[in-house]
């Protein structure tokens, strides 16, 4: 039997043990462009709060998801395993082209439930892991280790003025897992269904957009979308209040993302090129926010280039934890804490499907950038440092540079195991665009 002081001494070694490692709060916002904010350039939405999230932190400038979509990106972050790896290369449930030019893979239609996930490895390490609000990889957050996590899609088209898309109630949520967990250190993530269509705002913040729209004639001109985007704001602002009553902002990560970039029509990504669904940068960079008061270096900002696979690495070693074996992601605290990052050789994309675009792949590589269409074999370059906007292909002006990093992009398939789509015997040049989506469902998430 343990004596009263041996008990004591026991919960004091346990509190400071808990003390040492930090809160992680990741905050993600779905299909949130990289120019939608005010720190990163937008000329219309207001975002005060992310605005001083940023000004207390870091702001990444070379942030990208690891995919355009956002399944993909979202099985990054739970393994740190680029999608191609998993074969969960597109959204659930993805798209289906009967008649086009490229028959897609099988691929994984959800993680397996053995998945060595982030809430796994966090919990070894004494945390308590919510997963709130859009999952979005079949099943439901708590069959992957979750101590809570519920997907509720009536939270993505619910039109209260007051809590367009739910955002103030994963909030609630929040506070009282946060509550319910004290003496624990804690890993929140708030997966908001916002700024995903369908759009909601509040009818007199649309008005007023409107207003400004037609006097300003400013780049982005979706009222909609720009009050949707200040509710989001104002979100995050609420629970940075939290943070800061409940007296634990000192020893919170809180991260703000995207799963991947705007969507056209919603929103403008320019001077970037293109939206979600390409594998141009609109597509797949993204605003990346990071406060830790007295580790992050205040009002600073980095051109470190990171990606959503860096997650659960981080994540880890800051808990004490190693990083599971064959992950793709590597630890970016350096990063985070203002120090040089990590060296990593390039990023990869991999999307063997339809969207936007058709079936493509992509490679960044120091400077250069190359995207490969699968259906025609043929290459675009582009020198980022030079033209970050992508507007000058190089294919044919510096065709060793193409044939380099085409050469780097097959190989690392190879490595990773990477799905290729296959010549379709139905294609039908005159109904290649046609196709609904396909049949195949995701697992149903189980009920609470």
């Amino acid at each position: 039997m343990r004596t009263p002081l041996l008990v004591l001494f026991l919960t004091l070694a346990h509190a400071l043990q808990a003390a040492d490692k930090p809160n992680i709060l990741l905050i993600l916002a779905d299909d949130m462009g990289y120019m939608d904010l005010g720190c990163t350039g937008t000329d219309l939405y207001r975002t005060p709060h992310l605005d001083q999230l940023a000004s207390q932190g870091l702001r990444f400038t070379q942030a990208r998801t690891a995919a355009h979509v956002c399944s993909p990106t979202r099985a990054s972050i739970m393994t740190g395993q680029h999608p191609a790896r998993l074969h969960l290369t597109d959204y659930l449930k993805g798209h289906e082209k009967p008649y086009a030019k490229l028959k897609i893979p099988e691929w994984a239609m959800g993680l397996p439930e053995s998945s060595t996930t982030l809430a796994r490895v966090l919990k070894a390490q004494g945390y308590a892991t919510a997963w709130l609000g859009k999952w979005h990889l079949g099943g439901s957050a708590t069959d992957f280790g979750f101590d809570a996590g519920h997907q509720d899609w009536n939270q993505n088209t619910k039109k209260d003025p007051n809590d367009p898309k739910g955002v103030f109630t994963l909030n609630a949520e929040a506070f009282d897992f946060i509550s319910k967990n004290r003496g624990k250190p804690f890993f929140v993530a708030l997966s908001h269904y916002a700024v995903h269509g369908p759009l909601r705002g509040a009818d007199g913040l649309i008005a007023e957009y409107g207003r400004l729209i037609a006097d300003k004639r400013p780049r982005q001109t979706n009222a909609v979308y720009a009050a949707m985007v200040e509710a989001l704001d104002a979100s995050v602002g609420q629970m940075l209040d939290y943070l800061d009553r409940e007296r634990l902002a000192d020893n919170t990560l809180v991260l703000f993302f995207s799963d991947n970039g705007g969507v056209s029509g919603y929103t403008d990504n320019r001077p970037l090129r293109g939206s979600k669904g390409t594998l141009y940068e609109g597509g797949v960079r993204v605003p990346l926010l990071a406060r830790w008061p007295g580790r992050v270096p205040a009002g600073q900002t980095s051109d470190a280039r990171v990606s959503s696979v860096d997650f659960l690495p981080t994540f880890a070693a800051l808990a004490g934890a190693k990083a599971p074996q064959g992950i793709d992601g590597v630890d970016i605290t350096a990063a985070l804490e203002g120090r040089p990052a990590p060296a990593r050789e390039a990023l990869y994309w991999h999307y063997p499907h339809y969207h936007v675009e058709k079936p493509s792949g992509a490679i960044l590589k120091g400077d250069w950038k190359l995207i490969e269409w699968f259906e025609t074999g043929k290459t675009e370059l582009f020198h980022l440092t030079a033209d970050p906007d992508e507007a000058n292909d190089l294919s044919a002006t510096s065709p060793g540079k193409a044939a380099e990093l085409l050469a780097d992009l097959k190989a690392w398939r190879q490595k990773v195991g990477a799905q290729m789509p296959t010549p379709n015997p139905a294609y039908d040049p005159a109904r290649a665009a046609e196709g609904p989506a396909k049949e195949k469902k995701p697992k149903k998430e189980k009920k609470r």
